[in-house]
């Protein structure tokens, strides 16, 4: 598990050092370099998976693109080396790029230091244990492709950019696999389908799913429905196309939280998109069970009943000893830039009660600032 991030001179971060714990949140005001913490480490993980971290750093393809030295390198750098380094509970890493020979190239050298590249293995930042979900993922789509290398072997749900386009791929292949029971935490396992479609079923209320593959074996074809309740008839059968966007949006985030094992990664940009304000506190407490089992669960996030639903975990963690220790919490807001436009950031403390130690200007407080002025005379 990740313990510490340190970013040097990358886009914005002149110098950012960020605590990480299991569930780790970032919030802040847009185009400020929240979604900059998740680029460096993909940056580092697309290197690694190209073979090519020992000689320095691919800024394109597959996780994510970000264009030539130029465009990574802090502005205002007194000196172009770019460095992106983390620490474990066993090791650190500090990996020290040269973005000056290289601002017209997307490949920038490494500067030498004292690596062992053969520990990185074991991380799961490189491992076949991470996932990450980025804010463009496939929604709105019944039919996807067949990439057997990724999802078998490599246990993959997304392939380019964070998409999720193996989703189907994924559900199919693991439908049946013994899962954590997150449901009733401590009774029986469940497999992973069911349970996938029972905590939907919550984030959308009483939504059903059926995954097949196709006739012809060269893709997979995810299928939504209505459970029967109260006298009414069930409906199966429906296309992604014809239900609610939340639903197909947020399926590839649930899936992935309920197929990680402990020591896991998963990195998730703006898991409350298109999402009743319910289903977004639904899935931050899965979020909050997932982290509290022991995997690391990194999330980028605008939204204040994401907040407040991890907040709520955390007070049901002390009372009835189901959500997530406030000690296994980290929360950042980054707030602004400084006159050389560096990103300004402030760590927001959880403490008893789920109660925070302050409020930072700016932090989710647009209700408040609404509710005063609809108040007032």
């Amino acid at each position: 598990m990740i313990t510490k991030l340190f970013l040097r001179n990358f886009k914005s971060h002149r110098d950012t050092r960020l605590e990480m714990k299991p569930l780790t949140i970032i919030s802040g005001v847009n185009n400020i370099g929240k979604s900059s913490i998740l680029q460096a480490l993909l940056l580092l993980r697309q290197t690694y998976k190209n073979n090519r971290l020992r000689k320095g750093l691919d800024l394109n393809k597959p996780l994510v693109s970000l264009g030539i030295g130029n465009d990574v390198l802090y502005k205002f750098a007194s000196e172009p080396i770019l460095t992106i380094g983390f620490s474990t509970e066993d090791d650190s890493y500090e990996f020290n790029f040269d973005a000056g020979s290289a601002l017209d190239a997307s490949f920038l050298p490494i500067v030498a230091s004292p690596i062992d590249y053969n520990s990185l293995a074991n991380n799961s930042l490189f491992s076949n244990d991470f996932q990450y979900l980025s804010a463009s993922r496939w929604a709105g789509r019944s039919d996807f492709p067949l990439s057997s290398y990724e999802v078998n072997t490599e246990r993959q749900i997304s392939l380019t950019n964070g998409q999720g386009e193996l989703l189907g791929n994924f559900l199919y292949a693991y439908k049946g696999e013994s899962t954590f029971n997150y449901i009733t935490v401590g009774e029986e396992p469940i497999v992973l389908l069911n349970q996938v479609a029972y905590w939907e079923s919550l984030i959308s209320k009483g939504v059903t799913i059926d995954v097949q593959q196709k006739l012809d074996k060269t893709g997979f074809s995810i299928t939504y429905g209505t459970k029967g309740t109260e006298g009414k008839k069930s409906i199966d059968g429906l296309r992604a196309e014809n239900v609610g966007f939340g639903v197909s949006y947020s399926l590839s985030v649930v899936t992935a939280l309920l197929s990680a094992q402990p020591g896991a990664l998963i990195m998730i940009e703006n898991p409350e998109a298109h999402l009743h304000p319910d289903g977004q506190a639904k899935l931050a407490e899965l979020m909050c069970l997932v982290a509290q089992r022991g995997v690391q669960v990194i999330v980028e996030t605008h939204s204040d009943h994401i907040i407040n639903g991890v907040l709520v975990n955390c007070k049901r963690f002390e009372k009835e000893g189901r959500g997530i220790d406030r000690e296994n919490v980290s929360m950042y807001y980054f707030n602004g830039q400084d006159e050389n436009h560096a990103v300004q950031y402030e760590e927001v403390k959880v403490l008893e009660d789920g109660k925070i130690e302050f409020q930072p200007l700016g932090f989710f407080d647009r209700i408040e600032k609404d509710i005063d002025y609809l108040l007032g005379e």
